[in-house]
């Protein structure tokens, strides 16, 4: 209080009180009301002002004008209250209107003068008139006139309530009775003691018929009374009959980790609703442990913990929407608003509502909170802060209030908050406690304050010891008498009132000194020490638990899995939305890269002998503009998807807590990933395929560009739910990518790898599983069949290359073969490499009747050095013979086919032009040499005794699934069907197994089982 209000409250002391009946029992009163406010050397100073008042108005009393002083002094008090009244809290001015009472009923007479002088008072005080009435009757009251109301409690030791509508508290041993008064709108508490026995109040004795202001964290107690707590008081008048009742019991609890070691040693307690339960502890006490054991987020060892008979671990569908968390970490969207953020969360929660009735739900919650005028602002990252540290506090424990949950567990709600928001979130719990539900708070160097307004606190020790359970201001005197100090009963500071809850740990973790001074690293208690005192002094016994099986209300309504996909991919398309940024990055990249990749790529030759500039035909860089097409897909597929899950992690632990869809989410994830991923591929093919002048392939490069962004977009996913850090996530995408490049058969072809991994006749294993080798195989064989020239040819075109194939290759080598196995036969020196002629020769010739019946040769078995002659060699000409001349003919049939065609196509000079720009407009060389193979000297490769075709893989089918580079078809259950349809269906294939694997966790199994693995191992 300031100077200037002080002296005006003296005068007002002065002017109330009757001059002639000033006594000392007045003047005590005073002095009491400013040792609550200053030191005693300012009492001092403001007692000899008021005594100045009381000298002056003696003296004006002397003329003998009472009437018109009365009227003076009216016109004083009205002018002072209204000076004071704009600098005193309300809670002080009850204070003062309860001092000014007891100031005028100090006499045995009280004046109708002195009442008006009060009521004036307590009017211009805005005080009303109901808990003025209640002011006055609990200060004029004698111990045998009652007060009949439900803002009074009596404390005596009757064990039956005889007081009417007031509350009640029975004590054993009290002597008379306490009187409590609640004033309703400032949640206030004064007593007043009856008795004549010792009673004291936080330590310092209670003055017979003397009111004194209950405050948070006060006890009232004595030698021969159970103590009275703050907490018995207000669970006394915020008692609801009708409201719903909650035993929480904790019997017998023990956890262990995998390892074996204690992480919760036996622990038995009970609280009840209506209730503020601290947990504190020093850090590797187990205070997480323990929370996330209550919460039924860790499974105990042993024990069980039940709400009203309900065993939360083991019947947790009974108690859906019961318990509440709120984690230490920040479970916002930073993207949405802090409406939003508390909108979609409810969404999530209560199916029967409508949006209408979730929508004012959101704005109570929001205005109970002190959050209504920020209900617009976006929630900003904790770094770029919008709202204040204490605002998202709050906002994330409306996340779990707005469910109404009975019992609420808070992780560290003060941690990184100034002391006035500490206090403001605080209050905020405290206030759902006395409504009725039932918190537990683990928390960290409290203030004193909000150390006071605990009810209950747990205390751990290191290795999960319970060692403390019971009144938090008990706490320190506790402690004090355990290590025998020397002011073991004072629980706090006497001047101030303020209680030290580091001093707990102070002495817990007090070291042991050496002979020289010195602190060591040892204890003087040890962990197990303590709990061995706690067990014999305050471990609650298990028989002595409330029990009861009231039915729980479930408020909590979780929507079915399509409902809760809308809700998740609304949430998540907003917050995109917002994010300006993101936006600005996702949908400016793919067509930046594609502009950048088709500027640069698009080539002719800029000599002057050109007279038609650029043609698509000529551009040598088009099969490199579609490997980097592939791989512009396969990287901003990664990179857009990297951190979508890391970066929820948190709330979706806290989903996770809520039961929510799991396949739901990531459902919905998936999604926005190939919705944002069709949009990238279409504006990247529409500016890339345009400036290289691509024509009628929009749609499939599209498909197989959007088809492989997908696949980027699952194993970016799976990624982001695996990974633990988003620095690691994406140094890991370029270990991703290099793969793809490299193993894709078009930076290195396939053939040419180490021949420990290739394959010749197929693409190798390493290949299969490349997603930019099916992507590009699809795109690079769809370009050069299905283009609007090739499509005409390509069927004419692929039964003449195979038969020339067979005519000048294979037939060929088969004379070869056998014409030197034939030269060769009988020579000792030689039999190894007729052998290897000779199995070749069966090998190849095996397959050539499989495929064409028509001519026969018996006796090709016998093409074995041991059974080989000249007839099996005569044999094997004629056969030969005969194959080159059904070769010859198919050949020749096959050439005037291609050539009726082509002349056709060419019939006159206006069809020849169009020919010629189909061919230019249509087709690409450098792509027809890529899929051709031209460039390869080798046309034909012997292996293992079989002859394998490397000319012309664009023309060649492949004998079964497994299939060549650039095959134009793929042979699957016995059919053929198109490569590009088959490469795109194999890559949804991949995806979807992707999907599984996200669904179940497996990469981020395997990688923890890897790591516990290898831990092992180096242990």
């Amino acid at each position: 209080m300031s100077e200037r209000i002080l002296k005006a409250l003296m005068q007002l002391f002065s002017i109330v009180s009757e001059a002639e009946e000033v006594s000392d029992k007045s003047r005590r009163i005073v002095a009491s009301f400013l040792q609550q406010q200053l030191n005693q050397q300012l009492v001092d100073e403001y007692l000899k002002l008021y005594d100045e008042f009381i000298e002056a108005k003696t003296r004006k009393s002397a003329d003998g004008k009472q009437k018109k002083r009365t009227s003076v002094n009216s016109v004083k008090v009205l002018l002072i209250c209204t000076q004071i009244n704009e600098e005193l809290a309300q809670k002080q001015k009850i204070v003062v209107l309860i001092r000014l009472l007891e100031f005028i009923y100090a006499n045995e007479t009280v004046s109708e003068q002195e009442m008006e002088f009060v009521s004036t008072v307590a009017e211009t005080f805005n005080i009303a008139h109901e808990e003025y009435e209640l002011c006055k009757h609990f200060v004029a009251n004698t111990e045998h006139e009652a007060i009949y109301s439900p803002s009074v409690l009596i404390v005596d030791n009757k064990k039956d309530n005889v007081h009417g509508q007031n509350k009640h508290i029975y004590s054993e041993g009290i002597d008379n009775s306490l009187r409590i008064i609640k004033i309703e709108s400032l949640n206030m508490f004064f007593v007043r003691y009856f008795g004549d026995s010792e009673l004291y109040l936080n330590g310092i004795l209670m003055s017979k018929n003397r009111s004194s202001i209950l405050t948070q964290g006060s006890s009232i107690r004595s030698s021969k009374v159970q103590p009275i707590y703050y907490s018995d008081v207000i669970s006394s008048f915020f008692a609801d009959g009708n409201a719903e009742k909650i035993v929480f019991n904790v019997e017998n609890l023990t956890y262990r980790f995998k390892g074996g070691n204690y992480g919760m040693h036996p622990f038995s307690f009970t609280e009840e609703s209506g209730r503020l339960v601290g947990i504190m502890g020093a850090s590797g006490a187990g205070k997480s442990t323990l929370l996330n054991l209550l919460n039924g987020g860790y499974m105990p060892t042993t024990g069980q913990i039940t709400i009203n008979g309900v065993d939360i671990h083991n019947e947790p569908e009974k108690i859906e929407g019961v318990i509440g968390y709120v984690s230490q970490d920040d479970l916002l969207i930073e993207e949405l608003t802090v409406f939003q953020n508390l909108f979609y969360n409810a969404k999530l929660c209560f199916d029967n509502m409508s949006e209408k009735e979730i929508t004012k739900r959101v704005i109570d919650v929001l205005s109970s909170i002190g959050l209504y005028e920020a209900k617009d602002l976006k929630v900003g990252s904790p770094m770029d802060k919008t709202i204040s540290g204490g605002q998202r506090k709050r906002l994330n424990i409306a996340l779990e209030l707005i469910r109404e949950p009975a019992v609420l567990f808070v992780d560290e709600p003060t941690s990184g908050l100034s002391s006035r928001d500490s206090e403001n979130i605080m209050d905020l719990l405290k206030e759902l406690a006395l409504k009725g539900k039932l918190i537990f708070v683990v928390i960290h160097q409290p203030s004193s304050d909000i150390f006071k307004m605990f009810d209950n606190l747990l205390i751990l020790d290191t290795g999960g010891y319970p060692i403390y359970n019971g009144n938090p201001v008990d706490a320190v005197v506790y402690f004090k008498r355990l290590v025998n100090h020397v002011n073991a009963d004072e629980s706090e500071c006497v001047s101030c009132g303020n209680v030290n809850s580091e001093q707990i740990f102070n002495i817990i973790e007090s070291r042991v000194v050496d002979e020289y001074g010195n602190t060591t690293d040892h204890r003087k208690v040890r962990p197990t020490e303590w709990y061995e005192v706690y067990k014999d002094k305050l471990a609650q016994k298990v028989d002595d638990f409330r029990r009861t099986t009231e039915k729980l209300n479930i408020t909590t309504n979780i929507p079915n899995k399509w409902k809760q996909f809308k809700v998740f991919i609304t949430r998540d398309v907003l917050s995109k939305l917002t994010n300006k940024q993101y936006l600005m990055i996702n949908f400016l990249e793919a067509p930046f890269l594609a502009f950048i990749l088709a500027f640069l790529v698009r080539y002719y030759n800029s000599d002057t002998s050109n007279e038609l500039g650029y043609f698509f035909r000529e551009n040598e860089n088009f099969p490199a503009y579609l490997f980097m097409s592939v791989i512009v897909a396969l990287f901003i597929g990664l990179t857009v998807s990297a951190e979508e899950i890391f970066r929820d992690q948190k709330i979706r632990k806290r989903e996770k807590f809520l039961n929510l869809s799991k396949g739901s989410y990531l459902a919905s994830k998936i999604a926005v990933m190939f919705v944002i991923s069709a949009i990238q591929m279409l504006t990247f093919v529409l500016i890339g395929n345009t400036i290289l002048e691509v024509k009628g392939m929009y749609f499939s490069y599209w498909l197989v560009l959007f088809t492989t962004a997908c696949f980027a977009n699952m194993l970016g996913l799976n990624i982001s739910a695996s990974f633990n850090s988003a620095v690691t996530i994406y140094i890991l995408i370029p270990f991703l990518v290099i793969p793809q490049l490299i193993l894709s058969g078009v930076i290195v072809k396939f053939d040419k790898l180490n021949p420990f991994v290739t394959v010749q006749e197929n693409v190798p294993f390493v290949g299969e599983v490349m997603t930019s080798r099916w992507a590009y195989e699809a795109l690079a064989v769809h370009q050069f069949k299905a283009n609007k020239f090739e499509e005409k040819l390509f069927k004419v075109d692929k039964e003449f290359k195979n038969v020339e194939f067979r005519k000048n290759f294979w037939l060929s080598k088969l004379r070869e073969k056998l014409s030197s196995a034939e030269n060769n036969f009988g020579k000792e020196d030689k039999q190894e490499m007729v052998e290897e002629n000779l199995t070749l020769l069966r090998n190849e010739i095996a397959k050539e009747l499989a495929r064409n019946p028509n001519f026969t040769f018996d006796n090709y078995e016998k093409l074995t050095v041991g059974q080989v002659n000249d007839e099996i060699f005569r044999e094997a000409k004629i056969y030969i013979k005969e194959l080159n001349d059904y070769y010859l003919k198919k050949y020749k049939t096959a050439y005037d086919k291609r050539d009726d065609l082509i002349a056709q196509l060419n019939k006159d000079e206006e069809a020849k032009a169009k020919f010629i720009e189909l061919k230019n407009n249509y087709t690409n060389d450098a792509l027809s040499d890529f899929v051709k193979d031209k460039n390869s000297l080798n046309k034909i490769l012997e292996l293992d005794g079989h002859l394998i075709q490397k000319a012309d893989p664009i023309y060649l089918s492949p004998k079964g699934f497994r299939a060549h580079f650039y095959a134009p078809e793929k042979r699957v259950f016995g059919k053929y069907y198109d490569t590009f349809w088959v490469n795109i269906i194999v890559i949804w294939g991949m995806s979807i197994f992707l999907a599984i694997t996200l669904y179940f966790d497996l990469l981020k199994k395997l990688i923890e089982g890897s790591g516990k693995l290898f831990e092992k191992k180096k242990g």
